[in-house]
């Protein structure tokens, strides 16, 4: 069912990611503190993390639930996992497995879902959440952090729009296709998950600040991840294009970068229970 998405999380964007891992969870760290005081895991909790990557939102789980509880935190990509195994080798409290959340058979075992951007990659995201609602206890919960739109976001919009102007517009996609902003329409969202039968589903947009390591890694993250990013890689931009690309993204972040590290952005915080 996730064939496509499967094979980019473990040849492209999977080995991206590990190689700018500090970059990336530096800057992703407000996500992490928002997801967790909304997740709000107990003492004892069984938690199942869908999209664990490489581990950072792992560990905070894990710490929360405490030896009484387990995490099992489920990725796609061999590649990150690889890694969260070495962030989380102290964690015996934490089950890291390559499954797709989307099929995988679960127990109804669990207290609480979570995913940091690990939910808007399924092909059929309806049958996906059926699947996720299965593996909760009755009265068991979801949160998820996705994303918003991207004019809420614009460390992402401006940037597209400077590589736009060099490469030209990516070919057109299908409404919700997956990818990182698969979700960023909350009324398509509610609807996905009252299908799947999740009671009370709501999409809260929470405005913060991603926190950067600098203008230049902001840019140069620019041109690998994101809309833009995969627009570098859809036109197949070579590594000039790509140098100028990353000078330009520079001076088009500085005037909304706050301190030299600041991005504003928007997520959606997706939340619902099993009834």
């Amino acid at each position: 069912m996730n064939e496509k998405q499967i094979a980019y999380w473990n040849q492209i964007a999977g080995p991206k990611w590990v190689a700018m891992q500090a970059a990336m969870e530096s800057r992703l760290a407000p996500v992490n503190a928002l997801l967790l005081a909304q997740a709000a895991p107990r003492p004892g909790d069984r938690v199942l993390e869908i999209g664990c990557g490489t581990g950072t939102t792992t560990a905070l789980l894990a710490e929360a639930v405490g030896s009484a509880g387990h995490v099992l935190a489920v990725d796609v990509s061999r590649p990150m996992l690889d890694s969260a195994a070495i962030e989380l080798a102290a964690y015996s409290n934490v089950t890291l497995a390559e499954v797709d959340a989307a099929t995988h058979p679960f127990e109804p075992v669990y207290d609480l879902v979570v995913s940091r951007f690990g939910v808007m990659f399924f092909e059929d995201p309806v049958a996906a959440f059926i699947n996720i609602r299965s593996a909760l206890k009755h009265g068991g919960r979801l949160c998820c952090a996705a994303w918003a739109p991207i004019e809420q976001n614009p460390h992402w919009a401006v940037t597209l729009a400077v590589a736009i102007t060099h490469l030209g517009p990516p070919k057109p996609r299908r409404p919700h296709a997956p990818g990182p902003l698969a979700f960023d329409d909350a009324a398509y969202v509610t609807a996905v998950l009252t299908q799947a039968g999740f009671a009370d589903p709501a999409v809260q947009p929470l405005a913060f600040h991603l926190q950067g390591e600098g203008l230049a890694s902001e840019a140069d993250i620019a041109t690998k991840i994101g809309p833009s990013g995969a627009l570098l890689d859809e036109k197949s931009a070579d590594p000039a294009q790509r140098a100028a690309l990353r000078t330009a993204f520079e001076q088009a972040l500085a005037p909304i970068m706050a301190h030299g590290v600041k991005l504003p952005a928007t997520l959606h915080l997706i939340t619902g229970q099993r009834a």
